[in-house]
């Protein structure tokens, strides 16, 4: 027992020796639902009321483990653990008692281990007292009958812990029942105001009908997060979100979104698309799918491009191919790629013994051409990009024809955006179907193992069903493919003058005060991509030399033409200018296009390529 020096206030002669008693409070919750709710509250107060009936006692310290198992964990690596070794080292005076609620409140493990917990607490010099038992100090000295008390709520608290486990495993077979029969009646509603549960934060159940409904607000800013992933890092896309206001719906440890929430879940995470994985297994159309797969693979690849990139990047680290994704070979319709070096160069042109200097050459070279890959593309030479010493700056010439062409010619369907939204309705509808049948077709293959295991002969029904449903996925995924298609040619029309002048205002916005800023560079990038303009480079075999300098490259923009079946590209969209050279009125030519199209697209389907391209064109 502790022993402290007082002066009692009716005496100032003498300092009398007193007895102080101290006690200190162990407070454990499990559970997050704990966390929120009463359980901190509910074990507090039974202890401040402990120490008013125990008025003998002074409170020395709280402690509490949040979250944290009563298996063995709070008792080895938690606050308990810091008490008792606290005690054990004399940190703690002897005799002090640990209050705690109940005995699962201390140890939920098997009645042995929680005998050596507790005699580990006694022989550490403390003594104990359990509110629920009525709060009598208990030292372990002696035949108290309170051993038997303890001993039986050893006894209660593991059978306890073994039922709620038995209970939870009866829960997660009954949820892996429903997921494998392709039911949904485990899930429930949100909570009115509440964004966190079992489901993603864009998505809320319907009860009464056993289908998941898309919160539109909450899904536009995931499909905001993977657009700009295309283009951005983990890190840029979290400021990005931040400056423009955009907060995490869910909200449960900070308002903003962080990279570890951006990339785990949701950029990494294959929820989107409309899986679940459930012990291990990964189950199919279970939610609506809010990204596509092609959007999902290009992020990944992205991502994997960022961390693995080793073309060198300019001093500021700007975006150095502003028109990736929109900028393509003449020659084969491949992918134009920026390729920069540093070199030393003389730092006047043509005279001797001139200083060198380091510049940094910017080259455009066809991705296909440059690995040499002959059969499809010759052009292995490049293009001149950026040399800014040498005062060329072609990024800021083909930004001048963007600014410069005639897009009101081009951009004429005025229902456009209804069409667009049509399409991607229809291919979302299609995935999600898609989905359910691949989930389908697993349980088929299962079913089959287990036949094959038994040695049992495969029922000839099973098999059939299971072809029946390779069939139908083949086929959704046909329709997918070309919804898919239908969207690329859609986001290629718009409107006329209107749309012109912004388009013309856009880029002279860009020039005079965004080309340099990174963040605006990804803007315009994605835009670019948006608005589905083409840029074409025309590289050509001739090579520049110093005595006949000549450039051997030619830039066009328009609206480019992309193969209906393969969605590869195949060049600018000449078709109107024909057409008016022959002497076809302007405004018929525009009318009748989006007919001519469809006729087009038609045909192209049923001949298994398109026809408005040779066979043999590449």
């Amino acid at each position: 027992m502790a022993q402290s020096l007082v002066k009692p206030s009716v005496s100032k002669s003498k300092a009398i020796k007193v007895a102080v008693k101290y006690s200190l409070s162990y407070v454990r919750v499990s559970t997050k639902d704990q966390l929120d709710g009463s359980g901190i509250k509910r074990q507090e107060k039974a202890y401040q009321d402990w120490l008013k009936k125990n008025n003998d006692y002074e409170n020395l310290d709280e402690f509490k483990d949040l979250g944290l198992s009563g298996r063995g964990k709070n008792s080895k690596a938690g606050a308990l653990n810091k008490i008792i070794e606290k005690a054990e080292k004399g940190e703690i005076p002897f005799g002090t008692c640990l209050v705690v609620e109940s005995m699962s409140r201390l140890s939920r493990e098997i009645p042995k281990n929680s005998l050596e917990l507790l005699l580990r607490i006694f022989n550490s010099g403390l003594t104990i007292a359990f509110t629920e038992y009525g709060g009598k100090v208990f030292d372990g000295k002696g035949n108290d009958p309170a051993w038997f008390q303890l001993l039986g709520g050893m006894m209660q608290a593991s059978i306890e812990w073994q039922t709620k486990q038995e209970r939870i495993v009866g829960s997660f077979d009954a949820v892996q029942e429903n997921l494998e029969n392709g039911k949904l009646d485990h899930f429930k509603g949100r909570e009115k105001g509440t964004k966190h549960g079992l489901y993603p934060f864009w998505l809320n159940f319907d009860e009464k009908r056993k289908q998941f409904i898309v919160l539109e607000e909450e899904a536009e800013i995931v499909r905001k997060i993977f657009t700009m992933a295309e283009t951005m890092g983990v890190k840029k896309i979290e400021r990005t979100l931040k400056d423009q206001g955009i907060k995490n719906p869910i909200g449960f440890k900070t308002e903003w979104f962080t990279r570890n929430v951006i990339r785990h879940c949701i950029l990494e995470n294959r929820v989107v698309l409309g899986e679940k994985v459930f012990r291990g297994k990964t189950y199919f159309g279970i939610y609506p799918a809010i990204i596509t797969p092609e959007q999902f693979n290009l992020v990944q690849k992205a991502k994997q491009a960022r961390v693995t990139n080793t073309v060198p990047q300019s001093a500021h680290h700007k975006v150095v191919n502003l028109f990736q994704g929109s900028i393509f070979c003449g020659h084969c319709g491949g992918r134009i790629e920026v390729v920069g070096v540093k070199r030393l160069v003389c730092k006047e042109f043509n005279v001797k013994n001139s200083p060198k200097i380091e510049v940094e050459y910017f080259s455009l070279h066809c991705s296909v051409g440059r690995n040499q890959t002959s059969n499809i593309c010759s052009v292995t030479n490049a293009a001149t990009y950026k040399q800014l010493h040498n005062g060329i700056d072609n990024e800021l010439a083909i930004l001048e024809k963007i600014q410069n062409f005639r897009w009101a010619e081009f951009f004429t369907d005025e229902k456009h955006e209804n069409d667009i939204q049509v399409e991607k309705d229809k291919r979302t509808r299609y995935l999600n179907e898609r989905n359910k049948v691949s989930n389908q077709i697993e349980k088929y293959k299962t079913a089959e193992e287990q036949y094959f295991e038994q040695g049992e002969i495969l029922p000839q029904n099973l098999r059939e069903k299971k072809n029946q449903a390779i069939e139908k996925y083949d086929e959704l995924t046909e329709k997918y493919n070309r919804a898919n298609l239908d969207i690329q040619n859609l986001k290629r029309k718009k409107t006329g003058k209107s749309l012109e002048d912004d388009i013309k205002k856009r880029v002279k916005n860009f020039i005079n005060k965004g080309r340099f800023d990174v963040q605006e560079r990804f803007k315009f990038n994605s835009w670019l991509k948006e608005m589905g303009m083409a840029i074409q480079v025309d590289i050509y075999k001739q090579k520049q030399t110093r005595k006949t300098p000549h450039k051997n490259y030619a830039f066009h923009v328009g609206i480019g033409m992309f193969d209906f079946i393969t969605g590869k590209y195949r060049g600018l969209d000449q078709s109107i200018e024909d057409l008016v050279a022959l002497g076809v009125d302007k405004k018929q030519v525009l009318e009748s296009e989006e007919k001519r199209l469809e006729d087009y697209k038609k045909m192209s389907l049923e001949e298994g390529y398109d026809v408005r391209f040779p066979r043999g064109k590449k």
